[in-house]
């Protein structure tokens, strides 16, 4: 199912390779387990295996997406929504870990959480629908999700090597990557509380444009901060009470344009200070119960470039 505010035109269909270019298509998969799913299993489940504070509420979760795609289609995004019948994927909500889209394609990543291996399936079967050409399909054990890539130009990729994103799975982006012109540059993530939380490089730092990021430089290494610097991007910097709440979860809908998580307002007055048009989205089932913000839901497939 899409959603489209204009048509496509002769324009080119995908192709992503920029955080911050205007955002044209993009692919979100809507909370779509059935509440018998949720509710047949043991609330402790719900922390061991996916993560959460709490089992979810559907409800909830579905109102909180469906007010990002409001802001998405608003802003002229147009919208594909994989609905593909599958149940009990709770994770499967954050389509941005499932891979990356460049100007030749898709690669299909593995993930690194265990919960989420299911879901290369119903990447790979999303971006074919969505008339993406698949290059590569990841296997283990070489891991990797999209939640620790971070496009600084189009020939250009910060890559998180963290719990997700392993070493393996780093050398083959780069293997993948190199003949297409794209230079990949490794970002140590911190080991926060381990193996079992959400610690991507996103959850970190966000670019609002090509030489202005959103970050909490306290769990940045300092050698991404030097490099970043020596690029001349400045830093948004997020309180300590903001990192919580997803405060370093910002999405660019183009330069200087972007979507945050609604309980952030220093970040927000900081970022409209600097000139940044600041959307928000209520985010308190999937992003303060299930961790995920607003770059988190949804799959760039096609980014003009700044």
């Amino acid at each position: 199912m899409s959603r489209s505010t204009r048509p496509a035109g002769g324009r080119r269909r995908f192709g992503a390779q920029s955080a911050v270019g205007p955002l044209r298509r993009a692919l979100v998969r809507p909370p779509c387990w059935s509440p018998e799913a949720a509710a047949c299993e043991d609330p402790a489940v719900w922390k061991t295996r996916w993560g959460y504070t709490t089992p979810p509420d559907l409800g909830r979760a579905c109102e909180e997406h469906a007010a990002l795609v409001d802001i998405l289609v608003r802003a002229g995004v147009e919208v594909e929504e994989c609905r593909s019948p599958r149940d009990a994927l709770y994770d499967s909500v954050f389509a941005c870990d499932w891979g990356v889209v460049t100007d030749a394609g898709a690669v299909v990543f593995a993930p690194g959480k265990e919960a989420r291996q299911p879901e290369a399936d119903l990447a790979e079967e999303a971006f074919r629908d969505a008339g993406v050409p698949v290059l590569h399909r990841m296997r283990r054990p070489a891991t990797a999700e999209g939640g620790d890539l971070l496009w600084l130009a189009p020939d250009l990729l910060l890559v998180g090597r963290s719990y997700r994103t392993n070493a393996s799975g780093l050398d083959e982006l780069r293997a993948l990557l190199g003949p297409l012109g794209v230079t990949v540059v490794p970002a140590p993530v911190v080991h926060g509380q381990g193996p079992g939380s959400v610690m991507h490089l996103l959850s970190a730092i966000s670019l609002v444009d090509v030489d202005l990021a959103v970050a909490y430089l306290p769990v940045l290494a300092v050698e991404t901060v030097e490099f970043l610097r020596a690029r001349g991007i400045e830093f948004v910097e997020v309180p300590d009470e903001e990192y919580p709440t997803l405060g370093c979860n910002v999405l660019a809908l183009a330069p200087r344009h972007c979507v945050v998580a609604a309980g952030n307002p220093r970040v927000r007055r900081d970022l409209e200070r600097r000139g940044v048009a600041v959307e928000e989205f209520p985010a308190r089932e999937l992003g303060l119960n299930m961790g995920g913000g607003p770059t988190c839901l949804v799959q760039a497939l096609l980014r003009d470039y700044p």
